[in-house]
Formats: C-alpha cells, structure tokens, sequence
C-alpha cells in the first residue's frame, strides 16, 4: 500500500549547544514547537559510569534532523554506551537526553519502539532464522502488514544484495549477516537510524550503494540517520560528524569544515591532532572551532553550522507510502502511541521467533525429549534395588570337615525336609543361605576369612563353631539356666566390612532375617507354639509392603528434581543465548516489552516441560511398572509444577549470570546441596533441627513429600500434606518470578 508522510520543520539558530548549569529550561517533551522539535538527537551533560568507572563524561551531541551523523572514534571510548542510551537500553547516571522531541522510554515517545530504526554492533539475531525470516520477524514486530512487508523486503533484498531468502543466517559468513540486520533496521522505513558499525566486512561496492542509500533516505524522506564506523574517511560523505574519544566529544562538525580548519587532507589526521590537543590540555585555546567549555565541559559552537542540511528550512519531505494525509497522520500517531504491556503482533512475532529456534534446533530436540527418559530410567534400574552377589566367607568348624549333604557352595542347596530333629544344624541353616544377595564362598579357618576381608575378596565372615548343633540344642532346653560359655558357642558369629554401610547393613539384616525364617521352620517341624520363634514385637503395615525397594522411597524425588533441573536448564541456556546474541536488546529497543519476552518464552517452554513431565510419567509408572496408590494426574500436576518451578529459577539464573559458563557453574553447583537436602537420597528428619527447617524451605522439598504422600499413601488434594508442596512451588515461582522482573528493570 502507498502512504505519504509530510514533514514540516522551521528553521532555529542558536550559539550554544550545551545550556550551563541553572539555566536548563523545563519543557514538555511534546511541546509544540519547542527547541528539540528540531533535533533527531539532543544530549546534554550525559554521564554515565559503571561502578567507579565514568565512561561517559557530561557528554553533549545534537544530531539535526534529516541528516547523516557520523560518529568516529576508537573502541572502547564510550560510542556503543552513549547509543545505547539514546534508544532507551541504559540508564544514565545524569544528563538528558532528547529523541525526536521525547524523552526515550516516556508515554507517548515512540522509543524503544517504532520510530527508531537500530543495528546494533553485535549481528543480533537468530541463527535458526532464514533471511526472510530475519526482515519479517522485526517487520511484524512493527505492527506492519504482510503485503507491506513483502515490498520492502523485496527492495531491501536487492539493494543490500542479501542471500537466498531460504538459507539460514548461521549458515552465512559475516558480512551477510551483517547486511541482513541492516535490512531488519531499514524494514519499517524509521524517523530516526542508528546504526554500530554497519559497514564491516562488507564488500567496498557494496557500502558504497549503502551510503547513497543512507543519503537519498535523508533527502527524500527526511530520515535522520547516526552511523559509528571505523573506516573514517567513509564519514565525509556525512552531513555531520562527532569526533569522540575517552568519553567526550572533541569536536562536532561538517566534515568539509574540519578539513578546512587543520588544513588537512583525511579525517584521521583531524582526529589526531585533537586527540593530541586533548592529551595536552589545549582544547580550550582555539577559537575557530567548537572547544570545551570550561564551565559546563559541553562543546559551544561558535558560529551557526554550515552544513549542506542542517539549517533546515521550511521543506515538506514526503515519503511514498500511503494513500492521503489522513493515512499519513493516523500511522504516525500509531508510532507516538504509549507501548501496550501485551500487544498481539509481537506476542505472534515472538511465539514464531521462539518456535523456530526450538524446532530447528534438531540436536536441542533430542536431548530435551531424550535426557529425561534417560535419566528416569538409569535411575529405576540402577537405584534402590537390593544388592546383589555380596562374597561372604562360610566357616564351619562343626561338620564341614566331613560333609553338609544338603549343602553345595557351588549350585543350589536341597533343603532339609526330614522333621523336627538336631543334627547337623550348622549344614541346615547353610541351605537357607542360597539368596542372590549372597555369594558363598568357602574359608577352612576364621584367620583366612578375616585376611581376605583386609584385602577385599569378601565382604564378611560367618563362623560357626564345633559341635555349634549340640550347644544349640542346649540353648534350646535350658533356657535361662544354659551356662555362658555355651551361650556364646550356640552362636552365629559374623564380622562385617561396614566401609560400605550400604552392603553392610544390608547383608547384617538379610542373614537375621534368614536365621529367623531358619528358626522358625525348625520349631514349627518340632511342633512349638506357633510364634514361639517369632520375635515379641509384630510390626504390620498401614502404607507400604516389607519387601518394598528403596526405589519406591526415591521415586517422587527422582521425579521432581529432574524436571525442576531440566526446566532450570532449558530456560536459563534458551534466554541467555537470546541476550548474548543481542536479540533481546534489539527486539526490546524496536518495543517489545519485557513482559512480553518473558510470557512467550514461558508459554513454549511450558508445553516442552508439559511433554517432558508426560514421558518421564509413562516410563516410570508405564514402562518399569512402579507401584502408585494415588490419582495419577495428581502426581502429573505436582511434578509439572515443579517443572515450572524450575523454569523461574532458571529464569532467575539467566538475569543473575553474564554467560552460559557462569549459568552453568550456578546450576550445577546449588544442584548437589539441594539434592542432598530435600529428602531425597535421606529423610529430613535425621538433620539437625536448624539444617531441617532450612532444607524445609528449599523449592521441592516439601513438593517430593506431597508426591510421596499421594503416590503411597493415596492422598488426596485437599490433604494439607498435598496442597502445602503445591502451595510452596507456586510460592517459588512467584517468587523468582517477580525478583527476575526487577532485577531486568534495576541492571539497564
């Protein structure tokens, strides 16, 4: 569609371009007809440091309308800082400044928003983008039509010579890049261009169309445009250029003028002879030309500029692009209109962004959809079973000597079927050892066994003693009357390597619980009271089974922990990359608002955690059959809560870190510590109390207990042991929620 834009500027002169202190006038930035009116740019005494360190020092620039500013100066001397701060992206610690009549960032100003057009120093955009996707995404962003982007697009792509619209912006070398994120600054035909760098790596023909560019936009269209370069001398085809350097302007004039006065035949050697002046002090001693003011250190122009545009006179500039002048006036009020907090076509511009970093991404697809299958699987089969083929050294001084009938070290034992009798105990109670937790091993004497304990070829010892059935059989009829020293040889005795207490306990409890199963088949053979062999305390099960695996007891916190981390790793990795390439800060500058960002990240990291929770789910419950008493979309809704947990802390981590590499080292150095303390490798309530409570306030350790109370214990919702873990993940991210917003607002 064709519009036409008309605008009308009045000429004003002044002397100064710096106002001294006291006497700054205070204007509405809208007011009709004010001095900035006639600026694209106006900067007065801008500072701004980090920490002690001032890069920008009371910094002035005014940048008229409908002209090419060219601002020179080496890397490092504040150039990226102060355009920065004129689009909006940082905050300055003094100063003001003025764009396009506003204010950056106040109701009503266009910036960050349409009105600008910005190409960062940095590439700054999606590596999963193809070109056309490229221009498109920052033309919807803009609010522009489909039609009206297709046209641009297509001049664009010629002018700039871009890549094939399919090919995909990783796949194209530096200057292609480079020319493409000219193309997403040039899409919406903006009042004002700035531009980082824009010419690097590109082919010399190539910038030069890219000047007359620059120069037919300022003639024709009015467009005010502000270009840092490092090629110097490309700058005079600039209407207007700003030497700056260790913060501050040097000078700010035509470049024609500034040949003329040092009487040189290149910039570099203007710049150079400044730059000295500067070193010595001596600014302030020419009079010919704009110097520092030592009052107010803002640069004072002595004679009105002479430029070929900048005494602008009253000139309508039209612009092909519209129908009339009631469509002219209805899009630029649009440009001036307050952002919306949540505006439809950049959520849809956002939401396809971030859906074609995702599935593009086919190796980032694998893991995401693959690790957590993998790690719930690797944890049923490797976690909580009970052990397997321990080495226990069997000596038996009693009959082994001549020979256990009914025993083999080698195969399966015959058990003992011949009634109630007491002959060769030792060799019966052998037979009961045949148990896949224990691997026998035959020791003819208790030294040999205990040597290869101290050396590691088996894990214990158990001796019995000669005539151990006789004494036995005492212990049996005597009761209380049987003598000590028989006592102690009717015994069992075991010595135990409890390095590992994992393998120690576990084998101490397997043979007690062996010798009873073994005692109380010879009482009931021998026609006992029934019990009599049973130990005094019976213990029953409300919730649970004896033979349950410690499996069943890690579960729930296998579970959460896994997603809590997946969701804190995806989120992190995606909005860091997004930040370290500069997609964040250019897509904020053209107005997306934070929130925005924010909210489409969520909602497609949401459905990736809902499929992750979803598969993690089946192969546990499903797949490996683990035992579960409660609602099966209970348990689903607390683990995908806490998924979402996870992505607030990532979120959080992603504000807090400057790198993928300090992402990393946060995540995976508070994972142990939290695993260690939610309960779910060791119960909470071996803790000291204060360690307790702590552990208690973590993000899932109240949520792994609500998950055990429902997948064991059958609980329901409105059980306070439910709704209190699901309580405390909402508080968490809310929590990181909220602390992220306002770190984003308080680090610009």
């Amino acid at each position: 569609m064709e519009k036409s834009y008309s605008r009308i500027f009045s000429t004003v002169e002044f002397t100064k371009l710096c106002w001294c202190f006291g006497r700054k006038a205070k204007r509405s930035p809208f007011h009709s007809g004010s001095m900035w009116d006639n600026y694209a740019v106006y900067v007065e005494d801008l500072v701004k440091s980090y920490g002690s360190k001032e890069i920008l020092k009371k910094l002035c620039m005014k940048v008229e309308r409908g002209i090419i500013y060219g601002l020179l100066g080496a890397s490092g001397c504040g150039k990226t800082t102060l355009l920065s701060c004129i689009v909006g992206r940082k905050r300055f610690n003094s100063g003001e400044i003025w764009v396009l009549g506003g204010k950056p960032g106040e109701p009503g100003s266009g910036i960050p928003g349409p009105r600008v057009g910005y190409m960062p120093q940095d590439i700054a955009l999606v590596g999963e983008f193809t070109i056309k996707d490229a221009v498109y995404y920052f033309g919807r962003i803009f609010g522009l039509e489909e039609s009206y982007i297709s046209q641009r697009y297509q001049t664009l792509h010629t002018l700039l010579e871009l890549p094939p619209d399919d090919r995909f912006l990783k796949n194209c070398s530096g200057g292609q890049q480079r020319r493409v994120s000219l193309a997403a600054a040039l899409v919406h035909q903006p009042e004002l261009l700035i531009m980082d760098e824009p010419t690097v790596g590109v082919d010399p023909v190539l910038r030069d169309r890219i000047w007359e560019h620059l120069v037919e936009i300022t003639r024709k269209e009015n467009t005010s445009v502000i270009i840092t370069t490092h090629y110097i001398e490309e700058c005079r085809q600039a209407n207007k250029i700003g030497l700056m350097r260790e913060g501050r302007l040097l000078a700010e004039e035509s470049p024609g003028r500034l040949l003329q006065i040092f009487d040189t035949d290149t910039l570099e050697e203007v710049f150079l002879i400044l730059s000295k002046r500067q070193e010595e002090g001596r600014l302030d001693d020419i009079s010919s030309y704009p110097v520092a003011d030592d009052q107010n250190n803002c640069m004072v122009e002595m004679m009105p500029y002479t430029g070929s545009t900048v005494s602008v006179t009253s000139t309508v500039a039209t612009m092909e692009i519209g129908h009339g002048s009631q469509d002219i006036l209805t899009t630029k009020d649009k440009r001036r209109m307050p952002r919306k907090r949540l505006d439809g076509n950049r959520v849809k511009a956002l939401m396809d962004k971030n859906w074609k970093q995702f599935y593009r991404n086919v190796t980032g697809i694998i893991f995401l959809l693959t690790f957590p299958i993998i790690q719930i699987s690797v944890f049923v089969k490797a976690v909580g079973d009970d052990v397997k083929s321990i080495p226990l050294a069997i000596v038996n001084d009693e009959t082994m000597a001549t020979s256990c009938p009914n025993f083999d070290f080698k195969g399966t034992a015959v058990p003992y079927d011949d009634g109630c009798h007491f002959s060769n105990i030792s060799c019966r109670f052998l037979t009961y050892l045949d148990h896949p937790m224990i691997h026998k091993v035959k020791y003819d004497d208790v030294e040999s066994g205990k040597q290869g304990v101290m050396r590691g070829h088996v894990a214990g010892v158990l001796y019995m003693s000669n005539n151990f059935t006789a004494y036995a059989e005492k212990r049996v009829d005597k009761g209380k009357d049987i003598e000590e020293e028989d006592l102690e040889l009717s015994e069992i005795k075991v010595w135990m390597d409890m390095s590992n207490r994992q393998i120690g306990q576990a084998i101490k409890y397997k043979l007690i619980d062996l010798y009873r199963h073994f005692q109380e088949d010879i009482f009931s053979d021998c026609k006992f009271l029934p019990g009599f062999a049973k130990y005094p305390v019976n213990v029953d099960f409300y919730y649970g089974h004896e033979d349950d695996t410690f499996t069943i007891y890690m579960l729930p916190g296998s579970l959460i922990t896994i997603m809590f981390f997946m969701g804190a790793m995806m989120t992190s990795q995606t909005i860091i990359t997004d930040r370290h390439d500069g997609v964040w800060d250019r897509s904020t500058v053209a107005g997306v608002t934070s929130l925005e960002i924010t909210l489409t990240h969520f909602l497609l990291q949401a459905a990736v955690t809902l499929v992750q929770v979803s598969l993690v789910i089946i192969t546990a419950f499903a797949v490996f059959q683990m035992e579960y008493n409660g609602q099966m979309w209970l348990i689903f809704l607390i683990v995908f809560m806490q998924g979402i947990c996870g992505m607030s802390y990532g979120f959080w981590v992603s504000v807090i870190a400057s790198d993928h590499s300090m992402a990393n080292t946060i995540l995976t150095g508070i994972f142990l510590p939290m695993m260690l303390l939610c309960g779910l490798m060791w119960p909470t309530e071996a803790m000291p109390i204060g360690l307790r409570y702590f552990a208690r306030s973590l993000p899932f350790t109240i949520s792994i207990e609500a998950l055990r109370n429902v997948s064991k214990k059958g609980w329901l919702i409105t059980n306070p042991g439910v709704y209190n873990g699901m309580c405390v993940s909402l508080f968490w991210t809310l929590l990181f929620g909220l602390v992220s917003v306002y770190l984003i607002k308080t680090k610009r």
